[in-house]
């Protein structure tokens, strides 16, 4: 079997924008990639015309292309509920060497496969195939018209990054640290991309343990058992409308504060909780792995982390400053110390 990259696409209720972003998954640029390009999509149990448009695209792009992109749509439409459920039923019908996962709304540049290709077979020079590997990228914000909101998604949302230094060739790349990614996901699922060493150690966790998001649950993975890194380019066009189950919000701004003043303390603790159970059960679904990839004190991190669920404020203050984990800006940090 020839190795391949599989975008994994998941569906549900999506016939207002799939149209879109199923063109640009089959356009993206395969000049001088020298590995297969595949789409594999799911529907989670749509109610409206999403398989029809996504039938009738790909009949258009088959007649038009001389050499298309496998495309393959599975026959499985029994609804799982979730986003996570629909990406971890993708995830486990692909032996791919390269997975990325695709939302049904958004748009890829045309070079975005190859650009983060680029950057993973960089980590794999240095890390090696066999250690499990994320790559994931900076996203541009569009409204629900298209219309462009921001450039850059990490400097609207003022995520935490570090700037990546030039290198030679491609694009450069900074890496993730597991500290911050414990309580604050940097990275969205939709950008990327993971080696089969990664893919498959995620495949081993069910998604009722995947408590917050599909996405902070398999980087925490990977940055505990491997490497993560960040390519500082936007490479998606993510779309923010009001089907989103996960949007981007200003950080500082007005709207930010009147958001999280009306959810409250009570939602703050209970994302909390979810975040201590979710890392609980990964360092006791995978602490094997993690001690032999990162040694026993990142095994105690995160059951110290884990065990915060009981313990007081006082504790969960000190361990929060002794461990630097801490939601990036000045507003993220004053309520996470305030209401812990």
């Amino acid at each position: 079997m020839s190795s391949a990259i599989d975008i994994l696409l998941a569906t549900y209720n999506g016939g207002e924008f799939i149209d879109k972003q199923i063109k640009s998954l089959v356009t993206q640029d395969r000049d001088d990639l020298d590995i297969d390009l595949r789409l594999i999509i799911r529907d989670d149990g749509s109610t409206d015309n999403t398989l029809d448009i996504i039938k009738k695209r790909l009949e258009y792009y088959r007649a038009k292309r001389e050499n298309p992109m496998e495309v393959r749509i599975l026959d499985d439409s029994t609804p799982t509920g979730s986003p996570s459920g629909n990406f971890l039923k993708l995830l486990n019908v692909t032996n791919a060497d390269y997975v990325m996962f695709s939302d049904q709304d958004d748009m890829w540049y045309r070079r975005k496969v190859k650009t983060t290709f680029e950057c993973m077979k960089r980590l794999e020079v240095k890390y090696g195939e066999t250690t499990p590997l994320m790559v994931h990228t900076d996203l541009s914000l569009m409204d629900e018209s298209g219309k462009k909101i921001a450039q850059s998604f990490y400097e609207y949302q003022k995520l935490p990054i570090q700037k990546p230094s030039k290198s030679g060739s491609g694009s450069s790349f900074s890496l993730d640290s597991l500290n911050r990614l414990l309580i604050q996901n940097t990275v969205t699922g939709c950008t990327v991309m993971m080696n089969k060493a990664a893919a498959d150690l995620l495949r081993k966790a069910p998604v009722s343990e995947m408590v917050l998001m599909f996405d902070h649950y398999a980087a925490i993975l990977v940055a505990a058992t491997g490497h993560i890194a960040f390519v500082d380019e936007p490479l998606i066009r993510y779309r923010q409308h009001g089907g989103n189950m996960v949007g981007a919000h200003a950080a500082d701004s007005k709207e930010e504060y009147k958001r999280r003043l009306d959810f409250g303390r009570e939602k703050f603790l209970k994302d909390m909780d979810l975040s201590y159970r979710q890392v609980g059960y990964i360092v006791k679904r995978y602490e094997d792995e993690i001690r032999k990839a990162k040694g026993e004190e990142t095994v105690e991190l995160l059951k110290e982390y884990s065990n915060l669920i009981m313990a007081g404020k006082l504790e969960r203050l000190q361990f929060f400053q002794k461990h630097d984990v801490y939601k990036n800006g000045a507003l993220k940090k004053l309520v996470q110390m305030i209401w812990c």
